[in-house]
């Protein structure tokens, strides 16, 4: 076979060729020259030859012209050409062979026939002449039309057409590449993408992933991209390709840009889809993906979607994972939007949280998915009650309707004993506890129903729920005393969480919540216990947090049993008639990150040993009668420090040297001009002790973690604003 000629072959034949053409001009004007010339002066022979030498010239200009122009030609049709992958990687001829680039042209047109008239894009995202913008200086073409011309023109491995005539052997593997190339330039990966994955490069599009290391996960590898099956699912008399995606997967934070592209539709095979934590993602959900009769999972979160769920999506009989949450997605249940997941009857997992523009009431169609595990629609705009018919998902696990206006009577719940992890909080059930109260959820691993309207009595029952290990009940109503003979029962208890502050309990904390042995967490804040703070407490040393502050408590020492709960990282002891000194022990318990013993009537000075807890992030000694210096300056992590309301005097010029969010001293003037206690050139409010309305903010902080995030710590909430141990400094507090 005659190879074609490259770039700079062909240039030279043309030089050639057009050399001997001026050549062979030359000695036709020379024979005619030498016929006449013994006719001619010696002046009329000079000027015959200073003509000949002009026409030499012009020859040559002609040439360099010509040759000048075909490189403004081909450099022209190079950058008005769709930029692609491998052209920009170097893998793209810019000149190519005449013979490459005919076959090129005519590629493009048969993938353009093609694409139009099997309907696999849309014809409007194909005509380059209508699909085009300049952006950065070059042309940007359609995801499609990009995608056409780099699997027709630029794709070394060079597959095969489908003919136009009829379907083809070829098609489904065109379809295939193409589709996936559209995704590529439909999310910005020629210009955004961080991973690549050997997208767009000449393997098969099976090869199209990497394998990514996960710090913190010991090592654990995962693999994102493409994911094939060489025998997928299949109908009856259906030819199988010999390898068919099954699955895509893209990395999260990739700086994916663009919009979701329908042509995926035509992954026929495709099982599993994960887009997320992408929020450059933008546009619809494309209804198409409805024919994707074999998906099963679904995972678009943390993107920006908009827009309402197609309710062709009733067609996925085999979905069973469904992720849209955190997103924002706007639909009406009383409209309907959401009837579509009665057909759903595949479904285990339904995600939608994190979506405010979801509104309307909890439809009964949610009840007819009977195969449902996890119901997840908190944050998001519903209202009204729950409805009845909800006891009818009898393997339902997880029920998360946190965060919504949710109103009424939560009984229907009590008839579901299949869950293990429900979270109501921050809605307006406003029902009333007894005895029954959940008394058929003996499998329940974590109830939250903080912030929730309840009042009545606290059930005793839960604590002898042999799998329970998160219990927050804070903000509500309830009143009467813990029980103790429910807790003394309790030692084969797994609580680990335990947070009841802001209600109205009474009477004394009983000793038998030693039992709880496996608490990390406990918080009895803001209620009305009285007596003693009970010893037993110390005896609960996998304690993380303890919060004890603002109850009415006989006047006491700090705890010295407290010595023994040296893996603490934060306590609150706030309003809790505390008197005596502040222990130099405390300084040994170097875990803490947050120490508050406000509000208290301590009188000693500051102990020396305080300098030992380097891990210190908020510190609240604010209103005792403490004396004396600070000192404190080599708390190097200190955000917050409140130690207005005391006798201290001198200078707090060591703990200038930090960069602390919030610091309140009495470091104001009298009215007379009179000096300050303390010299403070960088604190954020200075007081004076007779000013009783200086610093009357509320200093508590938040109590525990959030459902969401494993009821680990995010923040310190103050009305002042918050203090992060996620964060070596509160950046935001200091440009707000």
């Amino acid at each position: 076979m005659e190879q074609p000629l490259d770039t700079t072959t062909m240039l030279a034949a043309e030089d050639d060729d057009a050399t001997v053409l001026a050549d062979d001009l030359s000695v036709c004007d020379e024979e005619g020259a030498h016929q006449n010339r013994q006719r001619m002066t010696s002046a009329q022979i000079d000027a015959q030859r200073s003509a000949d030498r002009q026409r030499h010239f012009f020859a040559l200009f002609l040439l360099c012209t010509a040759f000048i122009v075909s490189v403004v030609v081909a450099t022209v049709r190079y950058y008005a050409a769709p930029r692609t992958a491998s052209q920009e990687s170097g893998g793209g001829e810019l000149w190519g062979s005449q013979q490459r680039e005919k076959e090129n042209e005519l590629r493009l047109q048969q993938t353009l026939e093609y694409l139009t008239k099997f309907a696999v894009s849309s014809p409007s995202t194909l005509a380059p002449e209508t699909n085009f913008e300049v952006v950065g200086g070059r042309l940007t073409y359609t995801p499609q039309y990009q995608a056409a011309y780099w699997i027709a023109a630029v794709d070394q491995r060079r597959i095969s057409i489908p003919t136009t005539s009829a379907p083809s052997r070829q098609e489904y593997p065109f379809k295939q590449r193409y589709s996936i190339a559209v995704l590529f330039f439909a999310t910005g990966g020629l210009d955004y993408w961080i991973w690549r994955m050997n997208f767009l490069t000449g393997v098969h599009e099976c090869e199209w992933f990497d394998d990514f290391t996960i710090e913190g996960m010991q090592g654990s590898v995962v693999y994102w991209g493409v994911e094939c099956d060489g025998a997928p699912d299949m109908q009856e008399g259906e030819e199988s390709p010999t390898r068919a995606v099954t699955g895509i997967s893209l990395p999260p934070f990739n700086e994916m840009y663009g919009t979701l592209p329908p042509e995926l539709h035509h992954l026929k095979y495709l099982k599993m889809l994960h887009i997320l934590f992408n929020d450059g993602i933008q546009g619809t959900i494309p209804y198409q993906y409805s024919s994707l009769r074999h998906l099963n999972d679904l995972a678009l979160m943390h993107t920006s979607l908009t827009g309402k769920i197609p309710r062709e999506f009733a067609r996925l009989e085999k979905l069973e994972y469904l992720y849209l949450n955190d997103n924002r997605l706007a639909l009406d249940t009383v409209e309907g939007d959401l009837d579509f997941v009665k057909d759903l009857t595949s479904l285990v997992d339904l995600h939608l949280e994190y979506n405010a523009d979801i509104v309307g009431t909890l439809p009964d169609a949610v009840s007819d998915m009977m195969n449902l595990r996890v119901l997840a629609l908190y944050n998001t705009g519903l209202y009204g009650t729950i409805p009845p018919s909800l006891s009818k998902l009898t393997k339902l696990r997880g029920l998360q309707l946190g965060s919504c206006d949710f109103e009424g009577s939560v009984e229907v719940i009590n008839g579901m004993p299949s869950l293990t992890h429900v979270y109501l909080e921050n809605n307006r059930f406003d029902d009333t506890m007894d005895e029954a109260f959940f008394g058929g959820l003996d499998q329940l691993v974590h109830l939250d129903i903080s912030n929730c309207s309840f009042s009545g009595m606290l059930p005793g029952h839960l604590f002898s729920f042999p799998e329970l290990k998160v219990l927050d009940m804070h903000n509500n109503s309830i009143s009467g005393k813990l029980h103790a003979e429910a807790l003394a029962d309790a030692e084969e208890s797994q609580l680990e969480f335990l947070s009841l502050h802001s209600n109205k309990l009474t009477g004394p904390i009983p000793s038998s919540i030693s039992s709880l042995k496996n608490l990390t967490v406990l918080d009895l804040s803001l209620n009305e216990f009285d007596g003693d703070i009970p010893t037993a407490i110390g005896d609960l040393t996998q304690l993380d947090v303890l919060f004890l502050g603002r109850n009415n408590f006989n006047e006491a020492p700090v705890p010295e049993w407290l010595q023994k709960l040296k893996a603490m990282t934060e306590l609150s002891l706030k309003s809790s008639s505390l008197n005596g000194t502040i222990p130099e022990w405390l300084g040994d318990m170097t875990n803490l990150k947050f120490l508050d013993l406000g509000e208290n009537g301590l009188d000693s000075t500051i102990p020396q040993s305080l300098g030992n807890l380097t891990n210190l992030m908020v510190l609240i000694l604010n209103a005792n009668r403490l004396r004396g210096e600070v000192g404190l300056g080599d708390l190097w992590q200190l955000e917050t420090l409140l130690i207005d309301d005391n006798a201290l005097t001198g200078d707090t010029g060591d703990m200038c040297q930090h960069e602390l969010v919030h610091f309140i001293a009495d470091c104001a003037r009298g009215p007379n001009g009179s000096n300050a206690e303390l010299n403070c050139t960088c604190c954020t409010l200075c007081c004076r002790d007779e000013n009783v309305t200086c610093n009357d903010s509320e200093w508590l902080g938040n109590h525990g973690g959030l459902a969401e995030f494993g009821y680990d710590r995010l923040a310190w909430e103050f009305e002042e604003g918050f203090v992060s141990p996620l964060l070596n400094y509160n950046f935001m507090q200091l440009f707000n």
